[in-house]
């Protein structure tokens, strides 16, 4: 360490630069619209904000099979918290620091956003006595991705403080779970960025910041004093906030329509697939197979569109079973062999459809000639 204050302090040095002069803090966060507000913990700074959304104060639909949790007792939009961070860095644990907490909420419509700030280190417990203040008056906190990360890092901040988990109380509702249930087979990937690009037709523009220059950004506001690019940091925050409420209304939307017979857009083969195994999920076997029906009609007529083919027609297969429709079963195992899928897994389900639903032997015998299980074999 001496040397490297030795090294710091040399002419010339790529260290040896001077530092810029520490700046007002106050008229700092001034420039940055943070207010200082005193609560019974102490002071908090934060900005808020008042947005349109798409995301509309309404009635919930079911979305068992959507999340990993799904609660009853919620049953309006409003009952719902979204939550993001910006912290020193990805790694979590006790050494990363939540400076910038991200809060939204419906009201009457619109969508208020309250942006919790740390002007500083050792500043955590009033921002967190207040975060669990506003957050009783709701049912669920919803993130994306938080499950993992934004949470657990909360909760461990809390136990720093002596305080306790300021979101105990409310359910987890993380939305990459239904995105990926809902578009992991159409995108390149399902982080936030690309789903607002492709999902809901916005890209970022301008004022925004990468993700990995956001934990400097902070350290270079404490060196200095100065504004710096933190302006960029709570514009990213601000957009994650409009991003998430606008892709939880995409998801209802789809949640809504799962039991249409014509949804209102025509989806492709993927997106019905999606539709179908998260119906099947929800124990819905009549519409899942409708879904899994609508997905093979869509089915690029060439075959070897993708590696996703053969995972598509195992669960095809096992989705139509339970509706009985055993002429469209046998469709479907005819599309998967004039596509080239002749594995023992097909010509075993071959096999036990012709033996035992359509009782057409002599087929059956001949799929279980090439399934490999001996014992179906000589028993035909």
């Amino acid at each position: 360490l001496a040397s490297l204050d030795r090294l710091s302090r040399r002419p010339g040095g790529q260290m040896g630069r001077e530092a810029p002069k520490p700046a007002d803090v106050g008229e700092a966060l001034d420039f940055l619209g943070l207010a200082e507000r005193a609560t019974a913990a102490g002071p908090v700074w934060s900005r808020d904000y008042t947005d349109p959304s798409t995301l509309t104060n309404t009635d919930l639909p079911d979305l068992e099979g959507f999340f990993t949790h799904a609660v009853t007792e919620v049953s309006r939009t409003e009952d719902l918290l979204f939550l993001d961070t910006e912290t020193t860095g990805l790694a979590g644990g006790t050494g990363t620091i939540p400076f910038l907490v991200g809060v939204s909420w419906l009201v009457e419509g619109s969508l208020r956003t309250r942006q919790y700030f740390l002007p500083g280190p050792g500043r955590e417990g009033p921002m967190l006595a207040d975060l669990e203040r506003l957050a009783r008056d709701f049912a669920v906190v919803v993130t994306f991705n938080g499950a993992s990360f934004d949470l657990p890092l909360l909760r461990t901040r809390a136990r720093l403080e002596r305080r306790d988990d300021p979101l105990a109380g409310l359910v987890s509702w993380d939305l990459l779970v239904p995105c990926r249930r809902l578009w992991g087979r159409e995108l390149p990937d399902c982080r936030q960025q690309t789903l607002e690009t492709e999902v809901l037709g916005r890209a970022r523009g301008a004022g925004d910041i990468e993700g990995n220059r956001i934990p400097q950004t902070w350290f270079d506001f404490l060196a200095t004093g100065l504004p710096g690019d933190m302006v960029a940091v709570l514009t990213h925050n601000h957009r994650d906030m409009l991003g998430m409420a606008d892709l939880l209304a995409e998801v209802l939307r789809a949640a809504g329509s799962l039991a249409e017979d014509a949804p209102d857009a025509d989806p492709g083969w993927r997106a019905a697939w999606s539709l179908g195994r998260i119906c099947e999920a929800r124990r819905e076997q009549d519409i899942a197979g409708r879904w899994m029906a609508c997905a093979m009609e869509k089915l690029p007529r060439r075959a070897g569109v993708s590696g996703e083919e053969e995972p598509f027609f195992r669960d095809a297969l096992r989705i139509l079973k339970r509706t009985g429709d055993w002429p469209l079963v046998e469709r479907t195992i005819e599309t998967l062999f004039a596509r080239g899928l002749e594995g023992a897994w097909s010509h075993r389900e071959a096999a036990i459809l012709y033996e035992h639903r359509l009782v057409l032997l002599d087929r059956a015998l001949h799929h279980a000639a090439r399934s490999g299980e001996d014992r179906r074999l000589k028993r035909l």
